[in-house]
């Protein structure tokens, strides 16, 4: 077959072969693609509905534990408070909390009190018809010990149901009995829910599902859903739905949501994918023709006329003729090295035998080369395999402990988990974090906290068997795998002999340490199967033996993931508040015993959620110092604190002091003397209207640093209070060293007042030592009139606590207290 022939045949193949694969790979890989990425869409926005819901449940859970949580509430069950019903059940708290259902009942499980209503008329109703059926003695909602929340169905609708112990306002007494608050799933929340995420839902109830077919068959076939979810496209090709079962407390489907979704991305690809192919036809064909013209102009041609004259020259073995050279182009270089070769053919015979007698020798000085080359090759393969060994060993063992590092021991256990899984062996592993071992880094140095770290290893390894397996992860991280245990509680006497183990003091140079870890437990194949899901959850235990102080070990749990998330979801939350500017201030006064006025107030932060209410600071602060947001979050405090005080002094109140609470990583990572001066100067603040309280474990964890710090803001004219006294482990001789104007009393030695003789017992000595020198004392949490007599006869100079007021908004707490400070004596003792 000719060459002409040839291209043009190869041409079209390949044009039509590529035309098919595109086609192909358009309509069934584009095109499922859009599909798929159209059903993720709705998926997401049935989730998104969903998880707004459940945002709706838990924002009633946590409004029905601050009501659970109330001391006057806890005193009512008791009989103690019979006003409680007329001074708190009314219209206003159900309709600005769109509260339909509020009941208390004792922990026999019989109804104390309780009222409902209809938010849309403001109006007290009966309770709702279907209601017996979920709320009796004996029923889960009202079983103590038993917090719940989930749906139920009445005759008026789905209602969120939610219950809680009740117990006083400190948790600190045992549960009493139960409330149940429950809210009607109103079009109003839903319509609140489709706004907030930007979704059209609806909700049907079991008779209208089953009055229609088309939901009649989503909802059978979303029941047959894992996760009760489903997506189906109708006829009309224009929608997406996506349907999601609601079920009650006692899992019994009680109703449907449907979200719609428009076939944008569907409709939109079908088009594209039209327009593209059509393009692509149109350019190929034109492309092809165009190539063919070239290719037979620029190539076939000169090529035919480059063999007719080769073939002549063959059949009549003319080696003085020589080809046509045209141009200057691979063709016509071609055409060079042909007559280059020909004249190269007439002299070649004549250099033949030459050129074998010189290649003889070459060759015989190439094999006495070879053979050094031999030799050296040798010795550079042995130093690469030092080199590699070398390699090695840094890349799977730890440099400084000589353990395995986190590569090898992984590499490890993915093996013994194969083994494991064939011989149907338990395995468990030990997570271990040294606790607060970065001070001893800070403090001395790295080079001793590496001594430490490489004898603490040993000692780990001394107290392990022989077939298990210690690593040092990274830092102060170490993780063990105990091979082939019989019980999961041999995981626990391990982590016990951890613990016992870093107990013991250890001497290094001149300094002694005893240091405590903690030590996260997952056992295999109960927690995990595979090496990933295995690390995570003994880390997460770790995580959550440490935030429960350390020096303890903890198993993991399945609701530990359940927290992680939640936490993750509450992190995003905190951060975007922010940004939303979701953070009040209230105001707890103090008093002054010796003029009974009101000389200052502390500032308290709160986070109102615009689903979940206002959030207890006990939730987020402790997540916002793990994050580093308590930064952003504790700089806006102190200005927004200044800012109020300033504007009740230009209104012409009497000036009185504001308290703020500074964190312990607020302390020791910023600038706190130039932040204070310059909020100070931002709101023209006098800087003796300011006053810091700072907790006792912040300022002894560097004891120098600590008095620079203090002492600076000292020198501004800044009060400086140290929080929760006689809870921590200040000494008296640091406390001469530090600059501070007033210790607060914890409240712990508070509540025992004044019956308790060691509570009294400290609090007079702390009393009579802080007036030795020259400090105010503040009881905080100050709860009965007992309490505030003993103080007043005991010399101390203010009080705060409930006993006075609660925490206030900036207006209750200026018409309650600063607006009268002046004119009248608060309380009378």
């Amino acid at each position: 077959m000719k060459l002409r022939k040839k291209v043009l045949l190869l041409i079209g193949l390949v044009w039509a072969g590529f035309l098919i694969i595109t086609y192909v790979a358009s309509h069934f890989f584009l095109i499922h693609n859009f599909l798929s990425l159209e059903n993720d869409r709705a998926n997401r926005d049935l989730d998104r509905v969903y998880q707004a819901l459940d945002q709706n449940s838990y924002s009633l859970y946590t409004y029905t534990a601050d009501w659970s949580h109330w001391t006057d509430a806890y005193q009512f069950m008791l009989g103690k408070n019979p006003h409680f019903v007329d001074n708190n059940f009314k219209m206003p708290a159900f309709i600005n909390s769109n509260i339909n259902l509020i009941t208390y009942w004792d922990k026999n499980g019989k109804l104390i009190a309780g009222k409902a209503i209809n938010t849309k008329t403001q109006k007290y109703t009966h309770y709702p018809k279907g209601l017996e059926q979920y709320i009796y003695p004996g029923s889960p909602l009202v079983k103590l010990h038993h917090d719940l929340r989930g749906y139920i169905l009445t005759a008026n609708g789905i209602m969120m149901i939610a219950s809680t112990t009740v117990t006083d306002g400190n948790k600190s007494k045992p549960p009493i009995g139960m409330t149940v608050f429950g809210r009607l799933l109103s079009p109003l929340i839903l319509q609140n829910i489709n706004r907030t995420v930007s979704v059209n839902s609806a909700l049907f109830l079991p008779e209208q599902i089953a009055k229609n077919s088309t939901l009649t068959k989503a909802f059978n076939a979303a029941l047959n859903q894992d996760n009760a979810h489903i997506i189906i496209s109708p006829d009309d090709q224009n929608t997406l739905h996506g349907y999601s079962i609601i079920k009650d407390i006692n899992g019994k489907p009680i109703g449907m949501l449907q979200t719609t979704t428009a076939r944008i991305l569907y409709m939109s690809g079908l088009k594209m994918i039209s327009y593209y192919l059509f393009c692509f036809i149109a350019l190929g064909i034109s492309f092809s023709l165009l190539m063919l013209w070239l290719l037979r102009t620029l190539v076939i041609k000169r090529l035919e006329s480059l063999d007719r004259t080769v073939q002549e020259i063959g059949q009549k073995n003319a080696l003085s003729q020589r080809v046509e050279e045209i141009g200057n182009d691979e063709i016509s270089s071609l055409s060079k090295q042909i007559n280059r070769m020909m004249g190269v053919i007439e002299i070649a015979q004549e250099k033949l035998e030459n050129r074998v007698k010189e290649r003889t020798q070459e060759l015989q000085k190439s094999n006495i080369q070879l053979q050094k080359e031999i030799v050296e090759r040798k010795s550079i393969e042995k130093d690469l395999t030092t080199h590699k060994e070398h390699l090695v060993q840094l890349a799977h063992y730890d440099s400084l402990t000589s353990l395995p590092n986190r590569i090898f021991f992984n590499e490890m256990l993915a093996k013994i988990l194969g083994h494991a899984g064939r011989k149907k062996i338990k395995l468990a592993l030990l997570y271990i974090d040294l606790d607060r071992f970065k001070t001893i880094n800070d403090a001395l140095g790295h080079s001793t906290g590496d001594l430490v770290l490489k004898e603490i290893a040993n000692r780990f390894v001394k107290a392990l068997r022989t077939g298990d397996v210690l690593a040092r992860l990274n830092g102060d991280e170490f993780i063990v795998l105990l091979n082939d245990i019989e019980h999961p509680k041999i995981a626990s006497m391990v982590a016990e002999k951890i613990l016992e183990i870093c107990a013991r003091p250890l001497q290094i140079n001149d300094h002694q340490f005893v240091l405590s870890a903690s030590v996260g437990i997952c056992t295999y194949p109960e927690d995990g199967t595979s090496l990933e899901s295995l690390v995570k959850n003994a880390d997460m235990a770790m995580y959550k033996a440490k935030r429960a102080g350390g020096n303890a070990f903890h198993y993991y749990t399945k609701e530990m993931d359940l927290e992680a998330r939640e936490r993750i979801k509450l992190e995003a939350a905190l951060r975007n508040a922010i940004s939303e500017r979701e953070f009040v201030l209230y105001y707890q006064p103090k008093l002054q015993l010796s003029s009974g006025k009101i000389t200052g107030v502390e500032a308290l932060i709160r986070w109102d959620h615009p689903l979940l209410g206002l959030v207890s600071p006990s939730t987020f602060i402790p997540l916002a110092e793990e994050t580093g947001l308590i930064l952003q979050i504790g700089e806006w405090v102190i200005r927004e604190a200044c800012q109020a005080n300033k504007a009740w002094q230009r209104e012409g109140y009497q000036p009185i002091s504001v308290a703020v609470n500074l964190s312990a990583k607020q302390f020791r990572h910023q600038n706190i003397a130039q932040m204070i001066s310059d909020i100070l100067s931002e709101t023209q603040l006098e800087p003796q209207y300011l006053e810091l309280e700072i907790t006792e474990t912040a300022i002894m964890d560097n004891i120098d640093l600590a008095i620079e710090k203090l002492t600076a803001l000292r020198n501004m004219g800044v009060k400086i209070t140290i929080d929760d006294f006689g809870t921590g482990y200040t000494s008296i001789g640091y406390l001469k060293q530090f600059p501070v104007s007033v210790i607060k009393i914890d409240q712990s030695f508070i509540k025992g007042l004044p019956t308790n003789h060691n509570d009294t017992s400290i609090t007079t000595a702390v009393i009579a030592l802080a007036h030795s020198l020259n400090i105010q004392v503040v009881a905080e949490g100050v709860e009965t009139p007992e309490q505030l007599q003993f103080l007043a006869d005991h010399d101390c100079d203010m009080v705060q606590g409930y006993y006075l007021s609660q925490p206030l908004s900036k207006s209750n707490i200026v018409l309650q207290f600063i607006k009268t400070a002046v004119e009248k004596q608060i309380i009378e003792y």
